[in-house]
């Protein structure tokens, strides 16, 4: 089954400093319909704030709850190999195919560097790689010819996702390699429709479902100004309001509005959306809503 359409990153519920996994459930009620998977324990699932043990317990209870026509992907974004491919060995164990990786932290990485540490973790895991192209959050910054040469060097990379603002990075890798893109940044997700991507790993799947879901597949019909028009009208109002960079707490202050977590509790050193920036994004959500109805 390829791996492509909208595969939201999900946060990670918390309450009393634990993991609330029945905000899992009330999460994959509220989308699973008109999502094509979950990326789990991302960064958007607070994962370089969870230990190893929280994160192999979240993914083996999401992939208990995630149908097998349903992708999920692991996020296995971290700073030492050793558990990385562990968490990847227990998310195989369980069914999981993917995972999302992202240059390794801190250290100034050079293509070899992200060559010898991807590869590594692909051979020891045996999962598929969705290589994450985020210069921002990574200081590392990569060509077309440098993720040709990283796809080519790691066979089981066969995707990218691509927060990179370089619409003619997606466009040259649509039509000079046979990976698969998605996109990777809310606030240009439409943009990235154009730009060829075959899917999103973002977050605004999971606000608004239906109407990312139908946007989505207008766009892929051929009918671009009517999925831009539900774009503009439904889900732009959110998205302008609920990021850039405080993503992670607006949206679990969102989804505890909604009664799908049972708190909007994030893991230090994230801090919880003041009182300021909830009406900001109710303010976003409402209106798409309004205009949605």
């Amino acid at each position: 089954m390829k791996m492509q359409g909208n595969i939201p990153v999900i946060p990670t519920p918390f309450l009393n400093g634990k993991v609330e996994f029945a905000g899992f459930d009330k999460l994959l009620e509220h989308t699973l319909a008109d999502v094509d998977g979950y990326v789990v324990c991302g960064s958007t699932g607070e994962a370089p704030a969870m230990t190893r043990v929280e994160r192999e317990e979240v993914i083996r209870y999401v992939a208990s709850r995630t149908p097998a026509d349903k992708h999920l992907v692991v996020g296995l974004g971290h700073t030492c190999l050793d558990e990385a491919v562990e968490i990847g060995l227990a998310s195989a164990a369980v069914g999981v195919k993917a995972a999302l990786v992202p240059s390794p932290y801190y250290f100034p990485n050079s293509l070899g560097m992200v060559i010898d540490y991807v590869g590594k973790l692909a051979d020891r895991t045996g999962l598929d790689i969705v290589f994450y192209d985020n210069p921002v959050t990574t200081a590392t910054r990569f060509t077309i010819d440098d993720l040709i040469q990283l796809a080519q060097a790691v066979p089981q990379i066969n995707a990218i996702k691509m927060t990179d603002h370089s619409f003619d990075k997606i466009r040259k890798l649509k039509q000079h390699t046979g990976l698969t893109v998605f996109g990777g940044d809310d606030i240009i997700c439409f943009r990235a429709f154009v730009a060829g991507v075959d899917g999103s790993m973002i977050i605004a799947p999971i606000i608004y479902p239906e109407a990312f879901r139908r946007c989505w597949e207008l766009f892929r019909s051929g009918q671009v100004e009517e999925s831009f028009r539900l774009y503009s009208e439904t889900l732009l109002p959110f998205i302008s309001m609920f990021g850039p960079g405080d993503e992670i707490p607006t949206t679990k202050a969102l989804f505890q509005h909604l009664g799908i977590f049972a708190s909007a509790e994030v893991r230090s050193p994230l801090l919880a959306s003041d009182e300021s920036r909830v009406r900001e994004v109710l303010l976003g959500y409402n209106q798409g809503l309004a205009n949605k109805n």
